[in-house]
């Protein structure tokens, strides 16, 4: 049986304060390649691993139609299964009666679904993202320290594929979470780690929230147990090492083949370090990129920065050394990231709503602001 992976979709999502980016064209064009795919390869089920929305709130009209439409496109290759995860709009399943019509199942519910496909019984275990406020019932009232602990063992009570018929040839789990032991940036307050013992009692586990494609081993026996396909934008400059895709799993007697077909949509994301003024090598250098820049500025101004910011590739302008200050933590490197108060923040957006302003008006605005800003600090230490 051949199963195609895909989840962490972020549909909707616009990237970046200062120049905020609609990421939709580019996360459609990834979730496209699917279909191109689908054209040529035959798979019998289809998952999607949550997250298919970037926000809690509806997406606009078209968007919408858009999604369900894909959904509907997929489905003409293949049933599509799809768990709801931490980031969806929860009235998503309110289209599920009507999209089973057309063989898309919206579950957001922990439960089971049995599929004949192709002749072959597969037996699906469905667990939507695993919040611990949800897990448990208003009444249950436990210390924060017991709370994580009381909600696992109340779905690992179920969390099996024992109810499933006997004569299922395959049992499947879909879910939305993070694995126990796998790296992540930081566990969400009510996320729950799901344990790796349990992802071996099923033939195969398709996960979803994590965002980088990987393949989940059995400590033990080193069998492969499930898979994260990672995603499809990298919607942050944390996951520029990261990997997205979708996986193609062909589960057999003998186990898993696992193959990730990375997207050539993707969009790439690059770190520059900028030594001082916008130079024409730096300049070529940002202008060569056909995806977005985060300028790391070692010495500049405030003018330095707008400079970086009109290129079109650079959305986000850090500096370790600037006019302003105001320590707002440190760099995946460990080097003191200062940002711009909210004083100059504002002053550099609101000349940029007064596109007849000359470039060199703007820039001695600007110099006049960032002057008077630190003669203000000066008198005030």
């Amino acid at each position: 049986m051949r199963v195609l992976v895909t989840g962490d979709w972020h549909l909707g999502a616009v990237t970046w304060r200062r120049k905020p980016q609609d990421r939709t064209p580019e996360i459609q064009a990834c979730l496209n390649e699917i279909l191109d795919f689908l054209s040529q390869e035959r798979v019998d089920l289809i998952a999607v691993t949550g997250d298919f929305t970037h926000y809690w709130v509806p997406l606009e009209g078209e968007k919408q139609r858009w999604l369900m439409d894909y959904l509907y496109a997929l489905s003409e290759h293949a049933p599509v299964v799809g768990v709801l995860g931490n980031h969806d709009w929860r009235g998503l399943v309110s289209f599920d009666k009507f999209a089973r019509k057309k063989d898309v199942y919206i579950v957001d519910k922990f439960g089971q679904l049995e599929l004949n496909l192709n002749g072959t019984k597969v037996c699906i275990v469905i667990l939507p993202y695993f919040d611990a406020r949800k897990v448990l019932q208003p009444y249950q009232k436990l210390t924060s320290n017991g709370v994580k602990d009381t909600a696992k063992q109340v779905v690992l009570n179920d969390l099996s594929p024992r109810s499933c018929s006997w004569d299922a040839n395959y049992r499947i789990l879909i879910t939305h979470g993070v694995v126990e032991g796998l790296a992540y940036s930081e566990l969400g307050g009510n996320d729950v780690p799901i344990p790796k013992s349990a992802l071996s009692q099923f033939d195969f586990a398709l996960l979803g929230h994590i965002h980088n494609a990987q393949v989940i081993k059995d400590d033990s026996t080193g069998r492969i147990v499930g898979c994260y396909p990672g995603g499809v934008a990298k919607l942050d400059f944390g996951e520029m090492g990261s990997t997205q895709g979708f996986w193609i799993v062909d589960l057999s007697p003998k186990g898993p083949d696992c193959k990730l077909i990375q997207f050539s949509s993707q969009k790439p994301l690059k770190r520059v370090e900028v030594a001082g003024p916008v130079t024409p090598e730096v300049r070529e250098e940002i202008m060569r990129t056909n995806g977005y820049v985060k300028a790391v500025l070692k010495e500049g101004d405030l003018v330095t920065v707008q400079k970086l910011y009109d290129l079109e590739p650079v959305v986000v302008v850090e500096l370790k050394s600037a006019v302003s200050s105001g320590n707002e933590g440190s760099t995946g490197e460990g080097e003191s990231k200062v940002r711009f108060s909210s004083l100059e923040e504002a002053y550099g957006l609101y000349l940029n709503h007064y596109p007849e302003l000359a470039e060199d008006k703007r820039d001695e605005l600007l110099r006049r602001f960032s002057s008077y800003l630190r003669k203000a600090k000066e008198n005030k230490s």
